[in-house]
C-alpha cells in the first residue's frame, strides 16, 4: 500500500520501529538509504521512486516521530478522496514569491508542525485545522510528504545537490506540469530540530530563483497576498514584541506577524536568543540584564515614537498569536470611529471570561482560559460593523495606542516590576480622556477572532504568580497609592450608567477624524 523512503547517516532501527508502531497498515515497505553525504537527497529519492513496490511513496526526514497513529491509512484515504491529488504534505504555502523562500509571506503558510529541541517543545501552527479536507498549496515542505507515482509528472531534479531545496524544486516542477498539491492536518509529526538554512540551501535557492524567474511568483487561484489586502498605509503602523526567556514561544508568535509590517521592533529582556529567531526586517533591542515588562515596553515605545511615521503603535507580548492579519486595521478603525485611542485585547488569559473568580493557580487559570467565553460588562455599538466591548479587568498582552496617547501620558512607570504597570498606564490614559472610565476596559468586539494565546502559555509563564511576583505586586500597589491616592483595586468607578454614557460621548466628540 505505502513505501517509506528516507536517508540516514547510520542504520536507524529505532525509526523503523517508530514507523511500524504508528503507520496502521499491514502492507508497507521501508527503503532506508545509508548516506554520509556521498549522494544528494534527490538521487536517493529518485532511487526510492524506482524501487518502490507501492503506488504511494512517503518521503520524510529520519529525525521525526509520529504524534498520531494510523497515519498510513490517513494518507491512503487522502489520495482516495481526492482523485486529482498528486502530492500531499503536512506543511506548505499558497504563495511562492520570486525569491523561492516559501515562508517569506508567513500568512500564506498552511499546516502544522511540532518541534522538540534542547528540552523544549512548541508548535508552529501556520493555519487553523481544516479537519480531513485538503488545503490546496503550490509547494509542500520536505519534512514529510507523500506522492502518487501515477499522478506526478516529474522526478526529483538531480541538479539540486546536497540536502536542501529539493522540496521547493520538486513541488514547483510538478505544479507547473499540472499536478495538484495539498496539505493535510490528519498526519501529526514532531521534528527533533528547529530547522535552519545554510550556505548550501542559499546556493540552491539562488539557482532555483534565477532558473524559474519567468514563472515566479506563483499562487493558488483566489489567494490574496499581503500586498493585495492592504487598505491602509503600512508605514504608519509600528509593532513591538517584548520577550523574556521564551525563545520557543517567540519562534511561534513571530510567524504570525504579517510580512508587510515595516516598523517591527523586538525587545529581549532576558537571555539572548539564536539570531535565526529574528526576522531580517526587525530592529532587535537586547537588554544587558533583565529589567521588567514595563522597562522592555518603554524601550519599544522609545524606538517606535522615534519614528515620526508611526501613528499607530501596537505592543505585543511573546505569547500572543495573530489569527487574522486584519487585526491591525480593525483596532485602528474601531479607535477612529469610537474616539477611544487606547485599546487592549481583553481575552488574553481568563480574567475577562465567564467563570473567572479571581487569581487561581496557574493550572486552573489555564483550563479556564481555553474554555471560558468572553464576559463583557457592556457592548457599545457605533455602526453596523463597529462595536466596542467593555471588560472588568485590564490586560496588557496586546495593546493599541494612537501616537497622541504616548505623547501626552509618557512611558510606563519603571517602579512597577511585572505587576500593575499596564493598569497604571491605562489609568493615566483614562484621566487624559483617551479611554472609558476605570473598570470598563475597552476592546474591539470579537477580538478572539483575530488574536489568540499560545497554548500552555499561562501555566508555562516565565513570570507567573511566584514569590517574587507577589512581592513586586505589593510594592506596586503601594507605589500606585502614593501616586494616585488609593490602591489600584480601590480606583473609583462611575456611579451610574449616565456617567459612562457622558464619558463615551465626550470621547466620541473629541475623536481624531
Amino acid at each position: 500500500m505505502i513505501t517509506i523512503v528516507y536517508s540516514t547517516r547510520t542504520a536507524n532501527p529505532g525509526f523503523q520501529k517508530e514507523i511500524s508502531d504508528t503507520i496502521g497498515v499491514k502492507k508497507y515497505q521501508v527503503l532506508e538509504y545509508i548516506n554520509n553525504g556521498e549522494h544528494s537527497l534527490t538521487e536517493l529519492y529518485n532511487k526510492g521512486l524506482k524501487e518502490a513496490e507501492n503506488d504511494i511513496v512517503v518521503f520524510c526526514h529520519d529525525d521525526i516521530y509520529f504524534d498520531k497513529k494510523n497515519w498510513g491509512n490517513k494518507i491512503f484515504k487522502a489520495f482516495k478522496r481526492n482523485n486529482d491529488l498528486g502530492i500531499v504534505g503536512i506543511a506548505g504555502t499558497k504563495y511562492l514569491p520570486i525569491s523561492g523562500c516559501w515562508w517569506e509571506e508567513r500568512r500564506s503558510m498552511v499546516g502544522e508542525v511540532n518541534h522538540e529541541h534542547e528540552g523544549k517543545k512548541w508548535t508552529n501552527k501556520y493555519s487553523l485545522n481544516i479537519g480531513n479536507r485538503i488545503d490546496d498549496v503550490v509547494m509542500v515542505d520536505g519534512l514529510f510528504f507523500a506522492v502518487r507515482k501515477d499522478r506526478i509528472k516529474t522526478n526529483f531534479n538531480e541538479d539540486i545537490k546536497g540536502f536542501h531545496f529539493y522540496d521547493v524544486d520538486f513541488s514547483f516542477k510538478n505544479l507547473m506540469a499540472g499536478v495538484k498539491l495539498g496539505v493535510t492536518y490528519e498526519v501529526k509529526v514532531t521534528h527533533r530540530s528547529i530547522g535552519q538554512t545554510n550556505d548550501e540551501w542559499e546556493q540552491n535557492r539562488s539557482v532555483f530563483a534565477e532558473t524559474n524567474k519567468d514563472n515566479l511568483p506563483v499562487k493558488i487561484e483566489g489567494y490574496r497576498t499581503a500586498a493585495d489586502k492592504l487598505k491602509f498605509d503600512p508605514s504608519t503602523i509600528g509593532v513591538a514584541i517584548v520577550t523574556y526567556n521564551a525563545e520557543h514561544r517567540l519562534r511561534e508568535s513571530i510567524l504570525t506577524i504579517p510580512d508587510w509590517i515595516e516598523n517591527l521592533v523586538i525587545v529581549n529582556d532576558g537571555t539572548p536568543y539564536d539570531e535565526s529567531v529574528y526576522p531580517k526586517n526587525a530592529k532587535v533591542i537586547q537588554h544587558e540584564t533583565n529589567m521588567s515588562v514595563g522597562y522592555a515596553k518603554n524601550s519599544a515605545l522609545k524606538e517606535l515614537m522615534g519614528r515620526s511615521q508611526c501613528e499607530h503603535i501596537f505592543l505585543i507580548e511573546d505569547d500572543i498569536l495573530i489569527r487574522d492579519e486584519n487585526v491591525f486595521e480593525e483596532y485602528i478603525k474601531h479607535s477612529y470611529i469610537s474616539g477611544i485611542r487606547h485599546l487592549n485585547f481583553a481575552l488574553h488569559g481568563p480574567a475577562n471570561k465567564k467563570g473567572f473568580g479571581g487569581f487561581k493557580d496557574l493550572e486552573e487559570r489555564a483550563k479556564l482560559n481555553h474554555s471560558g467565553e468572553p464576559n463583557p460588562i457592556q457592548n457599545i455599538k457605533y455602526t453596523d460593523d463597529i462595536t466596542i466591548s467593555l471588560y472588568p479587568n485590564c490586560v496588557g498582552a496586546f495593546s493599541y495606542y494612537h501616537r497622541s496617547v504616548i505623547e501626552k501620558i509618557g512611558l510606563f512607570d519603571k517602579v512597577f516590576k511585572n505587576a500593575w504597570e499596564h493598569v497604571e498606564h491605562t489609568y493615566r490614559a483614562i484621566k487624559n480622556g483617551f479611554h472609558p472610565p476605570f473598570w470598563l476596559f475597552a476592546d474591539i468586539a470579537n477580538s478572539g477572532q483575530y488574536l489568540d494565546d499560545i497554548e500552555n502559555s499561562i501555566e508555562n509563564s516565565t513570570i507567573g504568580h511566584t514569590e517574587t511576583w507577589t512581592k513586586n505586586s505589593k510594592i506596586g500597589m503601594e507605589h500606585y497609592k502614593r501616586k494616585h491616592g488609593f490602591y489600584p483595586t480601590q480606583t473609583p468607578q462611575p456611579k451610574d450608567g449616565e456617567m459612562v454614557s457622558n464619558n463615551l460621548r465626550y470621547i466620541l466628540e473629541n475623536r481624531l477624524l
